[in-house]
């Protein structure tokens, strides 16, 4: 008794798992039978309707992948999506309970029909069609599911006032190339763009991805074309360009502020600031061959850039004032009193440049006492009898009369040439000044 419950035993377990095998054998040759019986006499070319009034509605959705490349040069747009097809085929049903419960097949993409979905806008060798690469999922009640990674590549105009804190919009514009709305009407699924697999970008931002039904006539066909629009709302990220660009042109500007303070007789003032100005022009041509050649708008760093040129070669053009003032040319002449009053008596108090400003080279009174005393030796002279000390005292009192003369000719250029050199440092210091907040304004101004 107890064998014959341990054979019934053994020969139910090893009975259940072939049947089980037996099952799925059975259920599979069903379904190629099944497929071979709906595709004898389907014909793809034709819509999947018995009515020919009838619109075939497609239900389409996007999955971003991930943003291949936004080229400014180009203005060209490249994603990698997965799209998301639905729609209803009269022509492949069948009932399931008389094919061995078999409820869904799956066929090639391209033994079935298909809406010819297109991407109007692009730009790529593939046209935009919608290669069939995947197999479509189809139920027994006729719905088809057609999932399919594609990568397409559009135009995008890129505005790049704003760069590099500019924001982009790249548009997609989906539709079917032959079939107006009667014939194919495509619907949407949801009002934005699924982002649960997207793989961030590390040049760009995406803020959304907006989905919108457009119906359309084009002037070739009187009828309606539906249309699908995907805005790709962008926003670049600022470090790359900010680190590697912004913030040596800054440094380059302290060290422009801070060139005043090198000395302008020495002649390195002009070097460096020429220095300066080439290395400026290099970031320029670098700024320049990463952007598209266009007249039609300056980007905000090139701007950035322009001004800080400017300003370099502004400080170019103070130097060579400032060492021109300082080292006036024979014949000297007088400081203009309007030039006096503005340098050395308004700009030096406001620059606290005081002491400068209240130098002043007089004639030592030693020197009109040589003169007077010359003059009352002179007059002894006269009535002295000895002639030869005479002539003597006379020629002595005539060459430092001559002396004297030139000494005071001397000394009075001497002043004019100091005079000139304190108001070229004073103008230094408010040229200075002036190229310090001329930085600060275009910082704040072009770096917002």
């Amino acid at each position: 008794m107890e064998a014959s419950i341990g054979f019934l035993l053994l020969t139910t377990f090893t009975w259940i798992p072939g049947s089980r095998c037996n099952i799925h054998v059975r259920r599979q040759d069903e379904a190629i039978a099944l497929k071979s019986s709906l595709l004898s006499n389907y014909d793809k070319s034709l819509r999947p309707v018995k009515s020919a009034s009838t619109a075939v509605n497609v239900d389409f959705d996007i999955s971003l992948k991930q943003i291949i490349e936004l080229a400014e040069k180009e203005q060209t747009f490249q994603i990698n999506i997965w799209l998301r097809l639905y729609w209803d085929d009269e022509y492949l049903t069948w009932n399931a309970s008389e094919h061995g419960g078999v409820e869904s097949l799956t066929i090639h993409s391209s033994d079935v029909w298909r809406p010819d979905i297109f991407l109007y806008n692009n730009i790529a060798k593939t046209y935009g069609a919608i290669e069939p690469i995947t197999d479509v999922t189809v139920t027994s009640a006729g719905r088809v599911s057609h999932l399919q990674p594609a990568i397409f590549t559009s135009a995008c105009p890129v505005d790049i006032s704003r760069f590099p804190f500019d924001k982009q919009e790249c548009i997609l514009e989906f539709g079917s190339w032959i079939h107006n709305s009667n014939k194919v009407n495509i619907s949407l699924v949801k009002s934005t763009a699924d982002r649960a697999v997207f793989t961030q970008n590390v040049e760009w931002i995406l803020n959304g991805a907006l989905l919108e039904r457009k119906v359309d006539i084009f002037p070739c066909c009187p009828e309606p074309f539906v249309t699908i629009l995907l805005t790709m709302q962008l926003e670049r990220r600022t470090f790359f360009y900010m680190f590697n660009m912004v913030l040596p042109c800054i440094v380059l500007m302290i060290l422009n502020v801070f060139g005043f303070c090198i000395p302008p007789d020495t002649g390195k003032r002009l070097a460096f600031f020429m220095t300066i100005l080439l290395a400026l022009v290099v970031f320029q041509k670098f700024l320049s061959d990463s952007l598209p050649k266009t007249s039609t708008a300056i980007p905000q760093l090139g701007q950035f850039f322009a001004a800080t040129i400017a300003l370099v070669g502004f400080s170019c053009l103070a130097s060579i004032v400032v060492i021109r003032l300082s080292y006036n040319s024979p014949p000297s002449r007088p400081l203009p009193r309007w030039l006096r009053l503005l340098l050395l008596r308004y700009l030096a108090r406001l620059f606290c440049m005081n002491t400068i400003a209240e130098e002043k080279h007089v004639v030592p009174p030693a020197t009109e006492g040589v003169y007077n005393v010359s003059d009352r030796e002179t007059t002894q002279q006269k009535d002295s009898p000895n002639l030869t000390l005479d002539l003597s005292l006379r020629e002595i009192v005539i060459h430092a009369r001559e002396y004297s003369a030139h000494a005071r000719e001397k000394k009075e250029k001497k002043d004019e040439q100091d005079e000139w050199k304190m108001a070229a440092l004073v103008l230094d210091r408010a040229l200075m000044f002036l190229v310090g907040l001329a930085t600060i304004i275009v910082c704040v101004v072009l770096l917002r």
